[in-house]
């Protein structure tokens, strides 16, 4: 799911690489997971670069394997 926001928070926002390392796959995995709105994602400044809540990636982690549990407060 894409949505567009012109103003965020760097902290709390994660770029594609960092996605893809903290869940161990591919670039192009994570890219796939946001076009098909599996992975909700951000478009942010003048070239729309993609940013991911923190949140949003571990809810995605646990919706994709139901049997983990994990701490989004972390």
């Amino acid at each position: 799911m894409q949505q567009t926001m012109k103003e965020t928070n760097p902290e709390r926002m994660m770029t594609v690489q960092q996605v893809a390392a903290l869940l161990q796959v591919s670039i192009c995995s994570v890219r796939r997971w946001s076009d098909r709105g599996t992975l909700k994602f951000y478009r942010v400044g003048s070239r729309g670069d993609r940013r991911y809540w923190r949140e949003d990636v571990f809810r995605f982690l646990e919706a994709s394997s139901p049997h983990l549990r994990v701490d989004i407060t972390a």
